[in-house]
């Protein structure tokens, strides 16, 4: 049976229509249509003009001639209208509202939208052209954030997907940390950050977890580069700016080690 409706409104309560009514109860559907409006007469008070007044709980609908052709009720009206069955032909009806309402597909509960995901080859290549217009943003920082960004759009990593936990870099070993260029100075990882900074070579830019704080400047490009390595008892990745031994020249003034 397929005559119970679900209202546009989803505050509204479902219906159900005098042709099933007919085949629960085996009247006749003309017979059906009969007793609804002499239902109706007795619950407003008056004969209604099922053509033109509205009801609430009411759906009357029409065939192509004008003529009535089913008239679907809520669950009040439906209930109301079978009281004057027998119990036989009330208790099909009942047991019809009962099994709607506690299966799955009750009308009464609206289905989640599904939210559909773009592709992540087609996330990948919108991330890189946004990432193309950022400035002081070397070609390995633009895939690494390309790629986190896809990650949070489709939930996909496009580097992992290709087996790649990191981007390789042949020259990553030539690079170093702010802890590793200070040590010889004497100088600890903040103050080398503020020294990098103070020579314009980058600038301070916090950002998610897995993002890098500092980010290099036109100057800076010259010197560093960003990397993607693996973070600390935890999973996954994340962002570090490291430099050429070369930056040294900036820190030596500052030396706190003896000549």
């Amino acid at each position: 049976m397929t005559s119970i409706i679900t209202p546009s409104s989803p505050n509204s309560s479902p219906t159900m229509s005098s042709k099933e009514i007919s085949e629960l109860t085996g009247k006749r559907h003309d017979h059906v249509i009969r007793d609804i409006k002499s239902m109706l007469e007795q619950v407003i008070g008056h004969s209604p003009d099922l053509g033109n007044e509205q009801i609430q709980g009411v759906i009357v609908e029409k065939d192509h001639r004008g003529f009535i052709k089913t008239i679907h009720l809520d669950h009040s009206h439906t209930i109301t209208l079978i009281t004057g069955y027998d119990a036989r032909q009330r208790k099909k009806v009942v047991d019809r509202w009962l099994e709607l309402e506690h299966s799955g597909n009750s009308p009464t509960t609206p289905k989640p939208k599904r939210i559909r995901k773009p592709a992540f080859d087609t996330a990948f290549t919108r991330c890189m052209n946004v990432v193309a217009l950022l400035p002081n943003v070397d070609e390995n920082q633009k895939v690494l954030m390309a790629a986190r960004g896809t990650h949070t759009l489709t939930g996909i990593n496009p580097l992992e997907v290709m087996g790649y936990a990191a981007l390789p870099a042949t020259t990553e070993d030539n690079y170093q940390t702010p802890t590793q260029l200070g040590k010889p100075f004497g100088l600890p990882p903040r103050r080398v950050n503020q020294i990098l900074l103070d020579a314009g070579l980058q600038v301070h830019t916090p950002g998610s977890s897995t993002g890098s704080d500092w980010s290099m400047t036109d100057k800076g490009l010259a010197y560093g580069k960003m990397f993607d390595t693996s973070r600390r008892a935890s999973k996954g990745s994340q962002q570090q700016l490291k430099w050429k031994p070369s930056v040294a020249e900036f820190l030596r003034p500052f030396s706190q080690t003896p000549a």
